[in-house]
Order: structure tokens, then C-alpha cells, then sequence
């Protein structure tokens, strides 16, 4: 996986946003506001062999980093949801530890700056 891509594009989130940066802030405000549960969520529905759950949060968080101008977030949910319709279970471990590692950088980046 590429651990490259950046966290967060600015101009992308505002692009997405339809060039208005309160609206990019406000989704952005409202991803992070999620990505706590998504840490609880999306392990457990694993831990559990939930697969049918598992692709539902990684499917919605897919939609969600599509529009918050996220791209390591989206590059992680993009291939963890794509595994599961292929039914990969012998790589859903390493997809798990990607896609969490993606949503704790996040994390660790409060707002979106749009300067």
C-alpha cells in the first residue's frame, strides 16, 4: 500500500465542495466527527467475520473520504471495500491495518486548512 499519498488535499476537499472552503471545512468537520466509530466499527465487524457488515462501514466511509478531499483515506477504503466484493479474506488483515493507520492520521489532523 502507499503510504505516500498525502492525508489530506486542501484544494481537493474545496474542489469537491464545489470551490466553497466552509462547506470543505464543514465535511471535513463532520468526517472526523465519524472516523472515532469507524475504529470501533470496522475492526470489530473483522474480529467477527462480519463480512457483510465489515463492507458496509468500509463501503460508507469510502463515500464519505470521496467527498472530504482525503486521498490516503480514500485509496484505503477504495481497496478494502474492492477485497471484500472479491471476497480476499486472506488480505483483509493487512487492508484492516492500512485503512486504520489511514483514519489515526486523521485523526491527528483536527481541521482542514484552507488557507
Amino acid at each position: 500500500m502507499n503510504t505516500q499519498t498525502p492525508a489530506i488535499d486542501p484544494q481537493l476537499a474545496i474542489s469537491n465542495a464545489g470551490g466553497d472552503p466552509a462547506l470543505a471545512k464543514d465535511l471535513y468537520r463532520m468526517l472526523q466527527e465519524e472516523l472515532p466509530g469507524y475504529l470501533n466499527t470496522i475492526p470489530a465487524s473483522y474480529q467477527q467475520a462480519d463480512y457483510d457488515k465489515l463492507y458496509q462501514h468500509v463501503h460508507k466511509l469510502n463515500g464519505s473520504a470521496t467527498y472530504c478531499g482525503v486521498p490516503a483515506l480514500k485509496q484505503a477504503t477504495q481497496t478494502f471495500e474492492q477485497h471484500i466484493k472479491q471476497s480476499r479474506e486472506e488480505i483483509y488483515a493487512e487492508d484492516l491495518a492500512f485503512l486504520c493507520e489511514q483514519i489515526q492520521r486523521l485523526m491527528a489532523i483536527p481541521e482542514l486548512e484552507t488557507n
